[in-house]
This record gives structure tokens, sequence and C-alpha cells, in this order.
């Protein structure tokens, strides 16, 4: 896999970026998304699908830092497209995507258990 940016569609309208980039022979994938006020758990699609994981709220965005060996690379796509909750048909090119309802952050509430955050 090279360095790349894919995009990030939630309920069907692009709401963020996985950046991905080598570390050594480690592959670090990053994901900067839009708080959209709910758990998310990010799959990546392209020629097959692979779980990335939940991110987590980090200064009004939700990031998720996922940093990959070689052998853990195997379950990822080998040329992604798009991250999603679930597969989805990709917009095409012509069609104008919609505006977010509030580009504030939805009221979120936190249940700390075991010393983790576990958010909905």
């Amino acid at each position: 896999m090279q360095d790349m940016e894919i995009p990030v569609y939630i309920d069907g309208r692009q709401e963020g970026t996985v950046r991905l980039s080598h570390d050594g022979p480690v592959t670090v994938l990053e994901a900067d998304i839009r708080d959209v006020g709910r758990l998310i758990r990010l799959r990546l699609f392209g020629d097959g699908e692979g779980y990335l994981g939940i991110p987590e709220p980090e200064e009004g965005r939700l990031r998720l830092v996922k940093r990959v060996s070689p052998m853990e690379l195997r379950r990822l796509p080998s040329h992604p497209r798009y991250a999603a909750e679930c597969e989805m048909q990709l917009p095409s090119e012509g069609t104008p995507e919609q505006e977010p309802v509030s580009a504030e952050p939805a009221p979120r509430h936190v249940l700390w258990h075991g010393g983790r955050p576990y958010y909905f």
C-alpha cells in the first residue's frame, strides 16, 4: 500500500479522511472525522474490506490512529477506495454533497468504566 488519503463517508456524506502513511515497515492509518454525535465503527473498503476501529473524540473531532504491522496489513484491502460504517455506493463526481445540518458537535454522554471512556 502506498501513502494516500481516502475519504470517510458517514450517512452518505463525506465527513473526513483517512491518511495512510509508512513508518518503516509499519503502516499508520490516521482518521480525522467531523463529530457526528454518535459512535462510529469504521471499516475500510476497496478490493475487500477490513475493520479499522472506533474513532474517539479529540478536540471537537473524532480521531483514530492505528499502526498496522505487515502481517496485519494483509487483512485490509490492498487498494482502498473509501472508509465508512458499511459498504455503500460512492456518490458520482457530478453530484453535489449535502451540507451538514449543524457544524456544532452534538452533545455526548461519556461513561468511564475501568479507566476507559465509553461514548453514546
